[in-house]
């Protein structure tokens, strides 16, 4: 019995270009409006062409986070970085800068787990930096969950207030003014400035924890 021959690879496309142009279009459209049929119109291409590289629309929503990923790598994002925790730093504001850059695919890297092998590249390569300075693995697990977590929910909670600023309730807080008065310290012009305050009370933690040639004290595990 001979086997099947697999059809030809579609001409013009590639992972790369693919994901690139799911990315865009989620930009443009919103994660609600996608589909492998728009895709396939944006590329100039069948929506079946497309799963000659993509099996199925998971996948392919798989491949925009590894495009989002990419953009904040530990070789680009801790460039000059001295250390594990200014690579965090670092690290972390260039996720946050996503989140901006493209907040309609942002909550895509926020809420789905890692599932591919470029992703889990990049946590490889994340701690292993943090193990080289000597963090232990229950150490590296705890912050990197804080980190991720605190940045995440950060970041969407931004886009939640800047999607929806036309409906605040300022006739409301004007009659509680204690609220008032801190509400307009959360206001966009301060964000980055409140962010950074978050982040630089953990980024202490893990440089309190982790050990300094031979010295400090490191989490239990």
């Amino acid at each position: 019995m001979t086997r099947a021959k697999r059809k030809p690879e579609p001409a013009g496309l590639s992972h790369g270009s693919i994901r690139k142009a799911a990315l865009a279009l989620i930009d443009r459209a919103g994660l609600d409006d996608f589909s492998t049929r728009k895709l396939g119109r944006a590329l100039g291409c069948e929506a079946m062409a497309i799963y000659w590289y993509y099996p199925n629309k998971e996948a392919l929503l798989d491949a925009v986070v590894d495009e989002l990923v990419s953009r904040v790598g530990v070789d680009s994002a801790g460039a000059g970085a001295t250390d594990w925790v200014d690579a965090m730093r670092r690290l972390a504001h260039a996720y946050r800068g996503l989140a901006h850059e493209h907040p309609r695919a942002f909550p895509l890297l926020a809420t789905r787990r890692f599932a591919t092998e470029s992703a889990y590249a990049f946590l490889d390569q994340l701690f292993a930096l943090a193990r080289s300075q000597g963090l232990s693995d229950a150490a590296i697990a705890s912050f990197y969950r804080a980190i991720s977590s605190y940045c995440s929910g950060v970041a969407l909670n931004e886009l939640a207030l800047e999607s929806t600023s036309d409906l605040e309730p300022a006739a409301l807080r004007a009659r509680f003014p204690g609220v008032a008065s801190v509400w307009s310290r959360l206001e966009p012009r301060h964000h980055d400035d409140l962010f950074s305050f978050g982040l630089e009370i953990l980024l202490d933690a893990l440089a309190r924890s982790a050990p300094r040639q031979g010295k400090g004290r490191a989490l239990p595990g």
